[in-house]
């Protein structure tokens, strides 16, 4: 499923994947979208960065993001965006670290429209600082 999902994402021009590997083995990832909203011009949204816990504060999670900025340069946007669970301080530290700016706090809603999908828990983040 991961995988067809995967796929499908990558053939799309407005879809990026960076990974970052260590001999072979992936220890870090990003994935980065172009979003456009009737409100605001065209920017660059961060839907994922994650890092093996062996391989951060290495500087790996900083150089996925420089890339994302990159590419976000690249499809004509000058905004990137990102959204991070209010529990994650450390994370919180580090885009800020990056020059990120915090500009709101909100609550985040969902609602199953498949009356048999129970599964809004994918919709949650697991978090591991």
């Amino acid at each position: 499923m991961v995988a067809t999902k995967l796929s499908r994402m990558l053939a799309r021009p407005d879809q990026q994947f960076f990974v970052a590997d260590d001999d072979g083995r992936v220890v870090g990832w990003l994935h980065a979208a172009v979003a456009e909203f009737v409100e605001v011009d065209a920017f660059v949204v961060v839907g994922g960065l994650v890092v093996d816990e062996h391989h951060r504060r290495t500087g790996l999670g900083r150089l996925l993001m420089r890339r994302a900025e990159d590419w976000a340069r690249t499809q004509g946007c000058s905004i990137v965006r990102l959204w991070s669970s209010v529990g994650r301080t450390a994370a919180h530290a580090f885009y800020e670290d990056l020059g990120y700016t915090k500009i709101k706090t909100q609550h985040s809603f969902v609602k199953s429209l498949d009356a048999a999908d129970d599964d809004l828990k994918r919709f949650v983040p697991r978090v591991s600082e």
